[in-house]
C-alpha cells in the first residue's frame, strides 16, 4: 500500500488507525512525503487529531521512529490541536530546519497553545546551542525570537512564560533582570517559570532563592523549585530534598527522588535506597531510575566502582 492509499484510508475510515498501521509513516522517502501532503487534507479533522496524537505517542515510547516530517507537514495544518500536537512532536528534534517553521510558529500563529508549544519546542534547539552544536545563525535566530515574545507588551501569559523557560538555557544578555521581573510579577504561572528558568541558567547564586521556594504553600512551586534544586544543588542540600519525600503533593515526592539522582553523592544514594521500602509503586519506579543515575555518575564506565572509589575485582581480592 503507498502512503497516498494509506492517507486516503484514513479520510475514508469511520475507524481509528491502529499502531502498527500508523509505523509506516515513519522515516519517510520523499515522494512518500510528497504523497502525504497531497491526501492530508481529505482526512476529517477528527481523525487527523487522532493520527498525529498517536504519532507523538509511538515516538515517545519508541525513540527508533522517526515522524519528523509528518509533524514538520503538519505544523501548516488549518486545525489549532493538530498543529500544537505536531509541534510537540518536534521537542526532542535535532533537525536545524526544524528551527524556521518553529519559530515562524512562535511569531505568527494565530493560537496561543501552538505558539506556547512552538517556544517549549525551541528548547531543545536551546540546549545544544550551549552545547555547541548549533551554528551562530541558528542560535541569534532562537534568541532574538523569544526575547521579542517575552518583550511584547500584550503577549499572552502562556506563551510569555514558555519563552522565558526556553531563553534562559540561552543566557543572554539581561536574563537575570528577566527572571527577576517574572518572579516578582505577582503570577504564580510565571513564578513557576522563573523558577524553572533559574536552574536552567546554572547560576548558583539562585540556589538561596529556590531553596526558600520549596517551602512554598503552592504544589506547582515546590515541584519546580526541587526540580532547579537538582540543577543547582549540591550534597549539601539533600536533606532539603528528603523533607520533601514527605510532601502531600505525589508531583512533588517524584521531584525530589529525581533532583536527589542528579545531585548524587553518598547521601542522596541512601537516601533513595530508602525510598525502595515506601509503599507507593510510583516512588519506588522514580527511586530505582534515579539510583540508575546515581550509580551511572559514579561509575559511567561500567568498571564496578562503589561510592568509595573501590572496585568489585578489589573485593573479590581482599575476599581471597
Amino acid at each position: 500500500m503507498t502512503t497516498r492509499d494509506f492517507v486516503e484510508q484514513l479520510a475514508g475510515s469511520d475507524e481509528a488507525p491502529k499502531f502498527s498501521q500508523l509505523l509506516q509513516l515513519s522515516d519517510l522517502e520523499t515522494d512518500q512525503l510528497g504523497e502525504f501532503k497531497s491526501a492530508w487534507p481529505s482526512v476529517p479533522e477528527v481523525r487527523r487529531r487522532q493520527v498525529v496524537e498517536s504519532l507523538l505517542e509511538l515516538s515517545e515510547e519508541n525513540l527508533e521512529l522517526d515522524f519528523t516530517d509528518v509533524f514538520v507537514a503538519c505544523l501548516s495544518d488549518g486545525n489549532d490541536e493538530v498543529r500544537e500536537v505536531a509541534t510537540g512532536g518536534l521537542s526532542s528534534c535535532e533537525d536545524r530546519t526544524v528551527i524556521r517553521p518553529l519559530v515562524a510558529l512562535l511569531k505568527d500563529d494565530t493560537s496561543v497553545p501552538v505558539r506556547a508549544a512552538a517556544a517549549m519546542a525551541l528548547s531543545n534547539f536551546a540546549a545544544m546551542a550551549m552545547d555547541g552544536k548549533l551554528i551562530t545563525r541558528d542560535e541569534d535566530r532562537i534568541r532574538v525570537a523569544l526575547l521579542a515574545t517575552i518583550e511584547r507588551e500584550d503577549e499572552f501569559l502562556e506563551v510569555k512564560r514558555r519563552a522565558i523557560e526556553t531563553v534562559a538555557g540561552l543566557r543572554p544578555p539581561g536574563i537575570v533582570e528577566i527572571i527577576e521581573d517574572a518572579f516578582d510579577s505577582g503570577s504564580l504561572e510565571l513564578k513557576q517559570s522563573a523558577i524553572y528558568a533559574m536552574g536552567q541558567t546554572s547560576i548558583e547564586e539562585w540556589l538561596p532563592v529556590i531553596l526558600e521556594e520549596m517551602q512554598h504553600e503552592s504544589p506547582a512551586i515546590r515541584f519546580e523549585a526541587a526540580n532547579s534544586v537538582g540543577i543547582l544543588g549540591n550534597e549539601g542540600n539533600v536533606p532539603e530534598l528528603t523533607e520533601l519525600l514527605e510532601d502531600d503533593d505525589l508531583e512533588v515526592r517524584l521531584a525530589a527522588v529525581k533532583a536527589l539522582g542528579v545531585v548524587g553523592g553518598p547521601m542522596a544514594k541512601r537516601v533513595l535506597q530508602a525510598c525502595l521500602d515506601y509503599d507507593d509503586e510510583s516512588l519506588e519506579e522514580a527511586a530505582r531510575a534515579a539510583l540508575d543515575r546515581v550509580e551511572f555518575d559514579d561509575d559511567p564506565l561500567g568498571l564496578g566502582l562503589d561510592t568509595d572509589g573501590d572496585t568489585d575485582s578489589d573485593e573479590e581480592d581482599e575476599d581471597e
